[in-house]
């Protein structure tokens, strides 16, 4: 009987034990699937930046808090069917670094594709494919956007975006952060191999007063995505597919941006001012002699 009711015990813990490890490895599966679906939304044609849903642009003046991409306006229904048995290139290469020297740089990405040969063609066939580069900027640096339309105009970029404070003008104390959206033709890089190098130019604004002499900002890590959408679609029923690359964290670009000593602050203005004196006496002496 003991025997009988040992073996009993035995194999209810074993059921038991696999029924867990089966409700455990389907609940990871379905979080995987959730994940998937999460890296996968959708929006209309007529929105032309993904910065559009992607902040939350009801901070005036200021750049807008940011929300993941799963946050974006619920698209499940929008993408049913246009995702399915679509085989979307994917990165396999991400590099980033400043470029260049003082008040002036250049943020240079450097990227791969996998399965360019077959995939990439097969891919661009069937679909317009946009890669779209969204880059949140740090306090003290900005990019002109009028200078970026430049590179609009001369069909290197397919269309750019500044998001936030857009005044070039203000020093960084005065003024907020700032992103860029860059688009990006995928069609472009069948002819490089699948490799790609985007420059960005950037600027620093008048840093505050700092006894080093120089103000450091950092950049933290871009957010990558793919844009699709099916060629010779009707304008009514247009929906660009954004994925989400879900790049890989980069090492951290420093800038080390030159600023004023504070020390220097009565100093610079009174050598200013009697060189200012000077040069003025000197031409009124100069109109009244001659």
């Amino acid at each position: 009987m003991a025997a009988g009711g040992g073996r009993c015990l035995l194999a209810v813990a074993l059921a038991a034990a696999w029924i867990s490890g089966a409700a455990a490895a389907a609940s990871s599966s379905a979080e995987q699937a959730g994940g998937s679906h999460k890296s996968i939304k959708c929006m209309p044609c007529s929105m032309a930046y993904i910065g559009d849903a992607y902040l939350d642009d009801t901070l005036t003046g200021q750049l807008a808090q940011r929300r993941d991409l799963a946050q974006m306006s619920d698209s499940g229904e929008l993408c049913k069917g246009l995702t399915d048995d679509v085989e979307v290139p994917m990165l396999s290469k991400l590099h980033r670094q400043l470029v260049g020297e003082g008040s002036h740089r250049r943020l240079v990405y450097s990227m791969d594709f996998g399965a360019c040969e077959g995939a990439m063609v097969n891919f661009l066939d069937g679909y317009d494919a946009h890669l779209v580069i969204f880059e949140k900027l740090p306090d003290g640096v900005f990019a002109d956007p009028f200078e970026l339309q430049h590179f609009v105009e001369h069909k290197v970029f397919v269309d750019v975006a500044v998001f936030g404070d857009t005044n070039l003008e203000l020093p960084t104390a005065l003024s907020n952060r700032s992103s860029v959206e860059i688009h990006f033709d995928l069609r472009l890089i069948i002819s490089t191999n699948c490799s790609l190098v985007i420059d960005m130019p950037l600027h620093a604004r008048y840093p505050p007063l700092d006894a080093s002499g120089y103000a450091t900002v950092e950049f933290g890590n871009p957010d990558l995505f793919l844009r699709y959408r099916k060629k010779e679609i009707h304008s009514d029923s247009c929906l660009w597919v954004i994925k989400n690359l879900k790049a890989a964290p980069l090492d951290k670009a420093a800038w080390r941006i030159p600023c004023g000593d504070e020390a220097h602050i009565g100093f610079v203005p009174s050598i200013t001012f009697l060189s200012a004196l000077v040069c003025s006496l000197s031409i009124v002496l100069a109109a009244l002699i001659f």
